[in-house]
């Protein structure tokens, strides 16, 4: 049998008051932003980007290179200095850019990776596909 203050204890602990909210809300999670900016250079335009390459900014890649105006470009470099993390989707990201680049007769060449991003392709048995093109300390790689 219970009793009545154990009855009341329960109640007042199982509720939680209007002012209180639970621990995740005070702590957000940390929001991953992705700068893009073109470096325009005739017929080719560099985007550096910069940020963590993502779940949540993989859309945003993609859109900004496919809002851009390309016209009369041969190739898109993506400098990929500023990158310091590339997640699966992130990959999946640069693939899927790959493939719009080359339905509009692009080139698609990435440049400047960190290590912690080359590892990455190296993880997902890319490293072999990108191939050295020159062109700085750590070279450029042509994707495909």
């Amino acid at each position: 049998m219970v009793r009545a203050h154990e009855w009341d204890a329960a109640r007042r602990l199982g509720r939680v008051p209007a002012s209180r909210q639970p621990w995740w809300a005070a702590h957000p999670a940390p929001t991953s932003a992705l700068r893009l900016e073109w470096e325009a250079g005739g017929v080719r335009p560099v985007l550096a980007v910069a940020g963590d390459l993502d779940a949540r900014t993989a859309a945003q890649l993609e859109a900004f290179v496919a809002g851009s105006a390309l016209a009369g470009c041969a190739v898109l470099e993506l400098d990929l200095a500023g990158v310091r993390s590339l997640g699966s989707a992130g990959l999946s990201g640069l693939l899927a850019l790959h493939r719009w680049c080359g339905q509009r007769g692009l080139e698609l060449r990435v440049r400047g990776a960190l290590p912690s991003v080359e590892r990455v392709f190296e993880a997902a048995g890319l490293d072999a596909a990108f191939a050295a093109t020159g062109g700085g300390p750590s070279g450029d790689l042509a994707l495909f």
